[in-house]
């Protein structure tokens, strides 16, 4: 009788442990398909995102493509229509284009009109305004000139003088008007740019290092990802685009900081101001006796850097479109684009009205009728004497 008590027990108690055996192997063998599933639910996801992305890269669809030599470009014959807003949300068509060249705008080369040869970073790029609304397209109008403008998002001096160099024979240009701007510095050095928060966008560059062109993606701690998703997957780099973009909207601790408190005085600041006076020479000397006009966008910590440059190398130096800018903001005109950065139409239309007024002024292409014995211009703090 207990025998058989014990063995009804032994036996319930089997039936116990293979029941739990058997809701523990189908509970784990749920956990594994909804994993995989998972699993290969995100794998397809990223396969048809990263097709996607390919595809659009492959028609250029996008205003950059990525380059060996520059470590991105401008995307040759680019184009797309429609709207952008202003700071304070109201909207404006766009008619944006680039050349065979990646050029926003190509004069003709054959032309007897004086050219002018426009180089500088992505407010020369100017993607928030249509072809005749950028800065550039009023001083073609109001000088009657051919103008060749050629702009890179983030691009530093070192890029904009590959662009100078591979391009300046075949425009030959009667005058070279150089853009720069004050993150300039950050982005000729990569100790700088990968210390920044704001003025980093996560892309091998070349910069120039003890007189050679060195490649470096400037990340201090995701650079092997990194170089990974530049190399072979689109949809990885766009996620660390997107991160640093709303990384660069986090206040964060950042070198442009630093350098705002400590000016000259920032070791890499000042290692970067040597570098950027060593490219704007050799600009100088590529271009020979064709004249160089400079202004710069921002004003802070590189102005007075620049003004310096520009007066070692005999660039001839305005500060006033900045100044125009800051005084149409100050009376409450909207100049700049959704960002708050770049320029809108108003903000171009600034610019160029005041960089055509000094170009004429100064009296440098042939176009010019004459020029008085001894003109004096004031540009804000420089002031640009020419002799007859």
């Amino acid at each position: 009788m207990i025998d058989a008590r014990s063995q009804s027990s032994r036996r319930l108690l089997t039936k116990k442990v293979l029941h739990t055996v058997r809701a523990r192997r189908q509970c784990l063998s749920e956990v594994f398909l909804s994993t995989l599933l998972l699993a290969l639910t995100l794998l397809i996801t990223a396969l048809v995102g990263e097709m996607a992305l390919r595809f659009i890269h492959w028609y250029r669809v996008s205003p950059l493509t990525l380059d060996e030599t520059l470590g991105w470009r401008a995307s040759e014959n680019y184009r797309i229509d429609g709207f952008h807003e202003n700071a304070d949300g109201t909207q404006y068509p766009t008619h944006i284009t680039q050349n065979e060249y990646g050029f926003r705008m190509f004069g003709d080369v054959r032309s007897k009109s004086s050219k002018i040869l426009v180089i500088g970073d992505s407010f020369t790029h100017a993607l928030q305004v249509s072809d005749d609304k950028t800065y550039y397209s009023y001083i073609r109008d109001a000088l009657h000139t051919e103008v060749f403008a050629y702009g890179g998002d983030g691009y530093s001096t070192l890029q904009e003088y590959m662009i100078l160099n591979r391009y300046f024979d075949l425009i030959k240009p009667d005058l070279l008007l150089w853009q720069y701007c004050e993150n300039d510095f950050i982005n000729n050095s990569a100790e700088l740019e990968s210390e920044s928060k704001i003025n980093n966008n996560g892309l091998v560059r070349p910069y120039w290092m003890n007189g050679e062109i060195v490649y470096v993606l400037p990340k201090k701690y995701s650079a092997n990802i990194r170089h990974f998703a530049l190399e072979y997957s689109r949809l990885l780099y766009l996620i660390f685009s997107r991160l640093d973009i709303i990384l660069g909207h986090i206040h964060l601790a950042t070198v442009e900081t630093q350098i705002g408190t400590e000016g000259a005085s920032h070791p890499g600041f000042a290692r970067s101001v040597l570098v950027t006076d060593d490219l704007m020479s050799k600009v100088k000397a590529r271009v020979g006796h064709v004249p160089v006009v400079a202004f710069i966008v921002g004003r802070g910590y590189g102005v007075d850097e620049f003004r310096k440059i520009s007066s070692r190398h005999g660039i001839l130096y305005l500060d006033d479109v900045e100044t125009a800018i800051q005084s149409a903001k100050a009376k409450g005109i909207v100049v700049t684009a959704r960002d708050t950065a770049h320029w809108n139409e108003t903000g171009h239309q600034i610019a160029g009205e005041v960089l055509a007024k000094y170009l004429k002024q100064l009296c440098l292409l042939d176009s010019c009728n004459h020029l008085a014995p001894k003109k004096v211009l004031r540009g804000g703090a420089t002031n640009i004497t020419l002799e007859s």
